[in-house]
Order: structure tokens, then sequence, then C-alpha cells
């Protein structure tokens, strides 16, 4: 996410604010490292131009002088001009994941590796269109301040031997204060590191773990098989086998240490699925498959074979809460998306009997009729109201202040970007 990316950014810059022209690992770095450390600034520069682009609209600065300029342009005018300077090419795979003994070139790593990792925050939610004004602001202030600290540490390595200087430093760093001040007037909107690319949830294949994390691996293996539509016979068996696990799960929730709310929560659970089990009775639809389902049973097969006195993680418990939630989330839509497709069809009976059916006793018509035809579906307003969480205010994370306020205080960086650049 957004916040872990720039958190992590900020802290390795930080400890690199804090070595000393003198450091004595400085003057021992050799030329390969040297040119290492330029291709891990140039991922940092690559973040801060992504940056910049996604809080301010891309435009035309080509004709422009700094008078006409705004504190953005001028910013992202300056970040291109140091970028296209650069001779070290972007860092590859392996040296990004590659631990490195020096304290120093590993200090590096871990930030490109930040800002690596950060450029996928822009395309996955963290574009001007999708951005409130606050949040741009934010985002441009993040951009504005990684960029003086990146100025700063340019200063200090400026004796290492081969080191080569960010070009017009002087006016980088100016345009980088400028524009932190303007960015800063605005009160930041935090909201946003909760935001940006997460790691998609993946089978977990390999053996059987033993006792609930068994039962982690199947309902894990279970939201992923949600992602394609099971046909009605298996989302019956979905629905079943998550009243099974739910009603076990509550049962060792209540004799776990420190968990007591969970189980109440899973006890309704179980009995949120009885009701959907008995609603969706009816229920017919040949679209899909039965993958979802085969994992399902696996979970309750594997939590049905669990004792009260096994040996049961509180945080294995928190984690199997979570993955409810996102279950509970992932069938809501299933059934939705089957009303609104046509999919999904329920069985009603007609007042009529089935002359066309063999033996002395017939049987009574029946039609299937889509799902959200009758007013009010018990099954769909079910799904909706007790499966689907409630919407609740965002809450504010509470480690981006401390992280810039840390930032700022790693060092003199404030001072020694604000007073003339004698080395230019």
């Amino acid at each position: 996410m957004y916040g872990q990316n720039t958190t992590q950014l900020r802290a390795e810059l930080g400890t690199l604010m804090q070595l000393t022209r003198n450091e004595p690992e400085l003057g021992e770095l050799p030329k390969d490292a040297v040119q290492l450390l330029a291709s891990f600034r140039h991922s940092i520069t690559l973040w801060c131009q992504q940056a910049v682009r996604a809080s301010n609209p891309t435009a035309d600065l080509g004709g422009t002088t700094p008078r006409s300029r705004g504190p953005a342009e001028e910013f992202r005018f300056r970040l291109a001009i140091a970028r296209a300077a650069y001779t070290a090419p972007l860092p590859t795979l392996d040296e990004l994941a590659t631990p490195y003994e020096n304290r120093v070139v590993d200090a590096w790593r871990r930030a490109a590796k930040a800002a690596v990792l950060g450029e996928h925050d822009f395309p996955a939610g963290l574009s001007y269109v999708s951005l409130t004004d606050a949040q741009c602001m934010t985002v441009l202030k993040d951009a504005a301040e990684v960029a003086r600290a990146l100025v700063g540490v340019d200063r200090r390595f400026t004796a290492v031997p081969s080191w080569e200087p960010i070009i017009d430093r002087a006016l980088l760093g100016r345009s980088a204060v400028v524009c932190a001040a303007h960015s800063g007037y605005t009160e930041p909107d935090y909201n946003i590191d909760r935001r940006g690319w997460r790691p998609p949830v993946r089978l977990s294949d390999g053996p059987v773990l033993p006792g609930l994390g068994g039962v982690l691996q199947a309902e894990n293996n279970l939201l992923v098989q949600l992602r394609y539509q099971p046909d009605g016979h298996s989302l019956r068996l979905i629905l079943d086998s998550q009243r099974i696990v739910s009603h076990h799960a509550a049962s060792l929730a209540r004799v776990a240490p420190g968990v007591e709310s969970l189980a109440v929560k899973w006890a309704e659970r179980s009995q949120t699925y009885v009701l959907l089990i008995k609603q969706s009775r009816n229920l017919r639809g040949l679209i899909g498959h039965g993958n979802a389902a085969i994992e399902g049973a696996m979970a309750a097969s594997r939590i049905s074979s669990l004792t009260l006195d096994a040996a049961i993680d509180a945080r294995q418990l928190w984690h199997l809460d979570a993955l409810f939630d996102h279950i509970n989330r992932r069938l809501a839509e299933t059934i939705a998306k089957g009303a609104d497709d046509r999919s999904y069809l329920m069985r009603i009976g007609i007042p009529r009997v089935d002359l066309t059916g063999g033996g002395a006793v017939k049987q009574q018509r029946s039609r299937h009729i889509p799902l959200d035809v009758p007013t009010r579906a018990p099954l769909l307003d079910t799904a909706r109201n007790r499966l689907m969480p409630k919407s609740a205010e965002p809450q504010t994370p509470t480690s981006a202040p401390s992280s810039c306020a840390d930032f700022n205080q790693h060092s003199d960086l404030h001072r020694a970007l604000t007073r003339p650049d004698l080395s230019l």
C-alpha cells in the first residue's frame, strides 16, 4: 500500500541522512558499489516523478520559464532535468532483492526497493481522477519531502570518489522546498495511506498444516476460488460448509482466552448461513463450476476434526475472522451478480398438476424464474443485509503523521537544504 511504501522510503532516507561526510564506509566504497548507488538513486527519482504526475496533471512545459511555472510544474521540470542527466540505468530485480553487507549500500537498496514497490500504487487507484484535492496535496508533499532528502543525501556523498552529483542540485532542492511549502498549506489527508496496490490472494498449495492452520488454508483457497462463479448446487454446498465452519469456530473461540467476542459473532454467522440455506433450497443454476465447493468441504472437514483442547493461537482466530469477512462479502457479491445476469434461477410451484409425469401420483408443476423477479427476494435481502459488512467511517492511519515527523527530525534536513549550495 501507499502508506507502507512511503513509510519505508522515509525510514531508509532518514538513515542515510544521518551519515556524515567523514563516514569511514563512504570512503571505502568501490567503484561498482558507487554505480549501484546511482542506480538506486535513479529509482527514487523516478518515484518522485510518478508521484508528481499522479497529484498534478501532466502539462506541456516546453517554452515555459521559472516565472511562468507554478510550484508543482517547476518541481516536475527539475526532476525531469535531473533524471535525464543520470548515466546509471535503473536497478535490476536481482540488485533490489539481494541484501548487501555494507550498511550504506543496503540502506540505499531498501529505499530503492520501497520506491519500486511504490510505483505499483499509482496505477492501482492513486491517479489524479481518483484522488481528492487534499489527497493530491498529500502525495505532492510526500514527493517534495523525499526529493529534499535525496538532495541532502547527495550533498553528503560528494566526498565519495567517482560519485556523480545531481545536475542543478540547488535548483532541484529549492523547487522541492517551495513545492513542499505550497502543498503544506492544506491539512494532509492520511487516508490515502490505505490505498494503492495490494498483493493478490493466492492459492495456498503444499502440505496441509496441522490444526487450525489447515482450516485457514482451505478458507483462503475458498476465497480464491470464489473469483469464479459457482453453479447453483455448488453454491448451496458452500453455504452449508460455512455454516459448519462457523459453528465449530464459535466453539473454539469460547474456550480460547481473549477472543470471546468472536464466539458471539461466529455463532450469529452460523445462523445467517442456516437462513441462507433454507432460502436457497429451490435455487438452480448450471453456469459455473464446483472448485470453491471442494475447498469449502475441506475446511468443514478439517475444523470438524479439531477438539476443544487443541492448541489454538489467538492470532489464527483473528486471521480466520478476517477470512470470514472477505468470504461473506464475496458470497454476497456472487449471489447479487447471479441475480443480475439471470444465471441463478428460483424454482416456484404453480397451482397445476404435472400430467406429463409417469405414475399414478402426479406432482405439482413448477417453473423457474429469475432470482430478482420477486420484490425483495428473501435470499437477496439476507445476503445484502447480513453478509455485506456495515459501512463504517474510515479511520485515519496514525503511523503516517509520526513517520513524517520523524523523517524531518532525523538530521538537519531543513537547515541544509535552505542554505545556498556552495559546492556548485
